[in-house]
């Protein structure tokens, strides 16, 4: 696929390394976007197990994205934590029951916060930085 994997492994690490909270989220909502198609793609061709592959790596991102949250730091955080949970519980469904329903309504929801959080860091990124920075610390301890 890639000529270099080695140098890819790099930059990915050293984009990680360099990139700002706020924009390690926006880039957390990406690879969730691309997993979910890629899900949703392997439900309807009825390969279980890349569908199967892709809706785990999915639950485990936003089970550290609802980790991160420190709902004592922002107001809006056990709201956000609802989200992350109802979206786990989405996932998981449709990878039992391998069928794409859930797999959509949970893409579409992450869809609309990938764009909150890429206007807040573009809008505000100070206060993004805040946030992120205080939920990080949370994970941390």
């Amino acid at each position: 696929m890639y000529p270099n994997p080695t140098l890819r492994g790099r930059f990915t690490q050293e984009g990680l390394t360099t990139a700002s909270g706020p924009r390690i989220v926006v880039m957390c909502f990406d690879r969730l976007d691309r997993d979910l198609g890629e899900a949703i793609a392997a439900i309807a061709a009825n390969d279980n197990a890349r569908a199967h592959d892709r809706l785990c790596h999915a639950q485990e991102i936003v089970h550290e994205l609802l980790c991160m949250l420190d709902l004592d730091v922002w107001e809006h955080a056990p709201r956000l934590a609802a989200i992350y949970r109802y979206v786990i519980e989405l996932l998981t469904r449709s990878n039992v029951k391998k069928t794409d329903g859930e797999a959509i309504e949970a893409r579409g929801l992450l869809a609309e916060l990938a764009e909150a959080f890429r206007e807040a860091l573009i809008a505000r990124p100070v206060a993004a930085e805040h946030v992120v920075a205080s939920a990080q610390l949370s994970v941390r301890a």
